[in-house]
């Protein structure tokens, strides 16, 4: 729909039958928000990577934009439809800036009210994952009247950041104060300008491995802007969780879920590291 192209990536619709090789997976920062409904019964249950805390989600969240991983429980996986937002959908569809949402997860309907659960009661009537798609899609399309659409500066600084230009070239080029610039940027993105540059330039990490599982990291930190391997290395596991060599060797189907056998312990003990169901 060609309306919503501005707020919305891509959508999509998981039958839930893929079989699960982990108990749980790091789910990769993107520097997107994301949606998702869940449509079997069994709750959403996500982990703070830093805390160990975990939170559960009936059927309906909205997991705000973030610069570092995050904790899925998969040993119950559901049919569910989704969508990934672009930098501006939060406050046009949701009508909040996205950095009030930002490195954490909200259940959809606290934001949209009760028109979520009528969403999801005619999402479980349809079979098809295209209908089911199209379905979030018209309703998605009906909260455009709020849109005002992108900032010109934070559009701006997107395309400038996309080319590899620092934060001082952009706040230059948008002719406010560093300090209003990054307020604007933080409220459509949802993370501050230097956290946004430096979620770019792990995806063009990652994205480079994923063209070529053999380049030599060394080479694509280089690549990617990073002063050493030891920079790219520091950056890696702050936002994966994980170490190069690891993600290499596990091989990741989707590049952004990275299969794990433990999930994190909470600081306090109140969470236990619980390995893999197959396991036990």
């Amino acid at each position: 729909m060609p309306a919503l192209r501005p707020f919305v990536a891509t959508l999509w619709a998981s039958s839930g039958d893929a079989r699960v090789s982990a108990a749980c997976e790091h789910v990769l920062p993107t520097g997107q928000m994301h949606l998702a409904i869940r449509l079997g019964d069994a709750p959403l249950r996500v982990f703070d990577a830093g805390t160990g805390t975990s939170t559960s989600f009936e059927d309906t969240v909205v997991g705000g934009a973030r610069d570092r991983y995050y904790v899925k429980d998969m040993t119950a996986p559901s049919a569910s439809v989704g969508a990934q937002l672009r930098p501006g959908a939060s406050q046009a569809l949701f009508g909040v800036p996205a950095d009030v949402l930002a490195h954490r997860h909200v259940a959809l309907a606290a934001l949209l009210g009760d028109g979520v659960a009528t969403l999801r009661e005619r999402l479980l009537q349809e079979a098809l994952p295209v209908r089911r798609i199209d379905l979030l899609e018209a309703f998605l399309a009906t909260r455009l009247p709020r849109a005002r659409g992108l900032h010109p500066a934070v559009a701006e600084a997107l395309a400038l950041f996309g080319h590899g230009h620092a934060v001082a070239a952009a706040v230059q080029r948008s002719g406010y104060s560093h300090r209003h610039f990054g307020a604007l940027f933080a409220g459509a993105v949802g993370l501050t300008p230097q956290r946004f540059r430096r979620v770019l330039r792990f995806q063009h990490v990652l994205a480079a491995h994923r063209r070529d599982p053999a380049l030599p990291w060394a080479m694509a930190a280089h690549d990617a802007g990073y002063s050493d391997q030891p920079h790219l290395v520091r950056d890696f596991v702050a936002l994966t969780g994980v170490r190069p060599q690891d993600y290499r060797r596990i091989a990741p189907v989707a590049a952004h879920h990275v299969p794990v056998d433990a999930w994190p312990r909470a600081k306090g003990g109140d969470v236990d590291s619980i390995q893999d169901p197959g396991r036990r």
